[in-house]
């Protein structure tokens, strides 16, 4: 199948293919940019399983209350954030030069939970392996894996060394000589997925392949607006499903100058909405830069010993049936506007936490009548700054191009698995009212998820639909025969 897309979706798109987000595929710059995106089979067996977003299962009403008092809804989005953030014991536990004395007891290795999922590598690595080893018959029945079956996969893919010997292992993990050298086991790849996302892959595999995707249209009614609004499932995701999307700075000893400082006060945030500034956009050429170490600001060190900076996170769960979507960003001025109400669940996971700011959406519509939400300061006055019929939250790191520091995250994502719409989602006003805020479908074909079917994007490990696709028809000649 192929699908045509014009210029703008082209230009709207860029690293869409590998994650969560509406945004140009471009750098501002040489240090934007990954270095070791998969996660190796040596790393994983370091890090150990993938371990679960402790989902927490809100209800319709709790939705209501959430699209309708931005306090409450901000602090959903710290507590999420803060869900992600838990720090978690790795499987290796490599001795580093931190060990104050050589009699000192050795600390735990942790990294937050988040760096523990799945990579898109990972999920066409062990759907290969789980497709093959259903055999011809389950094959051809479209039988899925059961839950002990999906289980045991997720304990091979933990252990599996792959082409790789024990030597190679004990020497990466001899590298390790600092805490973000731990981290760094993690990679810096763009997007991760949780246990309970991979999951829907797994066991939902044959709708998911008979998905017509060239049929997909605005109008498309989903399955069931009770039970059931997507088009490409035959459920929707669990509570348990999270999604991240990560944006990483090279900063290390070879980069001068720092981190990009993004200006998110409310003069600078009025005349981005107003399309005044960067025509709406968010442009990073010429922000200062600041210079930030591992207590500033989440550092890892790759095994080439490059050393990047996180400075832009997606976090969506799916706790909300319309998902939580939350986005945090790293900032020289932490305390203020977005970062003014930080909660002691944030504080107390220790530096470098305490310098990102927060912005999260639950809605399309927003539905508190306070432009401050009942906030005083910096705040509320940016968060007055974007007030209007349409909610927002928008990442100067990851979201780029013109009119995308006017989004909310949600508004795009209502239409993941139908291509043809984001030729039209930020240029056509008339058919997608509020930079393409507001809801306009009754059917979200892939449950608001775009790793399930883009164009051409530089990781086509992340494309999902097309990771079952394929490997079914590796297997389909030999099987019918």
């Amino acid at each position: 199948m192929t699908i045509k897309i014009g210029p703008a979706a082209a230009f709207l798109l860029g690293v869409l293919g590998v994650a969560a987000g509406c945004a140009l595929n471009e750098t501002d710059d040489a240090t934007e940019g990954e270095g070791e995106s998969q996660i190796r089979e040596l790393e994983r067996r370091a890090v150990g399983p993938a371990r679960a977003y402790p989902a927490e299962r809100y209800t319709d009403a709790d939705a209501e209350i959430y699209a309708k008092s931005k306090k409450a809804r901000r602090e959903l989005g710290w507590h999420v954030l803060a869900k992600a953030l838990q720090p978690v014991k790795i499987a290796a536990q490599p001795e580093t030069s931190a060990r104050p004395a050589p009699t000192a007891p050795v600390a735990e290795r942790t990294i937050p939970l988040f760096r523990t999922w799945f990579g898109g590598d990972e999920i066409d690595r062990m759907f290969a392996k789980m497709y093959g080893d259903l055999g011809k018959d389950r094959r051809l029945a479209r039988d899925v894996p059961t839950e002990r079956e999906v289980n045991a996969l997720f304990e091979w893919n933990a252990k599996s060394l792959g082409p790789n010997s024990e030597s190679e292992y004990f020497a990466r993990l001899a590298q390790i000589t600092n805490q973000q050298g731990v981290d760094g086991l993690g990679g810096n790849g763009r997007v991760a997925y949780s246990p309970g996302y991979v999951k829907q892959y797994l066991t939902d595999y044959p709708t998911i392949a008979s998905c017509k995707l060239d049929e997909l249209t605005v109008d498309s009614l989903p399955k069931s607006e009770e039970t059931n609004f997507t088009n490409c499932f035959s459920r929707e995701f669990d509570a348990d499903a999270a999604v991240i999307k990560a944006s990483w700075r090279r900063n290390d000893a070879l980069v001068t100058g720092g981190l990009p400082a993004i200006d998110t006060s409310a003069p600078t945030l009025a005349t981005r909405m107003t399309g005044e500034l960067d025509s709406g956009g968010w442009n990073l050429r010429g922000v200062p830069l600041k210079k930030a170490g591992p207590e500033d600001a989440y550092s890892v060190t790759l095994s080439d010993e490059t050393g990047y900076s996180l400075v832009g996170l997606h976090v969506m769960t799916k706790e909300l049936r319309h998902w939580v979507w939350v986005t945090v960003w790293w900032s020289d001025k932490p305390d203020e506007d977005f970062g003014q109400d930080r909660p002691d669940e944030i504080k107390a996971l220790g530096a470098p936490w305490s310098n990102y700011k927060m912005c999260v959406i639950t809605d399309f519509e927003e539905k508190d009548q306070d432009p401050r939400g009942g906030f005083e300061g910096s705040l509320g006055d940016a968060l007055a700054a974007v007030h209007g019929k349409a909610t927002w939250c928008s990442n100067g790191f990851i979201e780029k191009g013109a009119h995308n520091a006017q989004t909310n995250c949600i508004g795009c994502h209502q239409h993941a698995g139908d291509v043809k719409a984001l030729d039209r989602v930020l240029t056509d006003e008339t058919a997608f009212p509020a930079s393409g805020r507001l809801q306009n479908r009754k059917g979200f074909p892939a449950d608001y998820s775009w790793a399930f079917a883009t164009p051409a994007s530089p990781d086509q490990k992340d494309r999902l639909y097309d990771v079952v696709v394929n490997r079914m028809k590796v297997y389909a000649r030999d099987d019918i025969q």
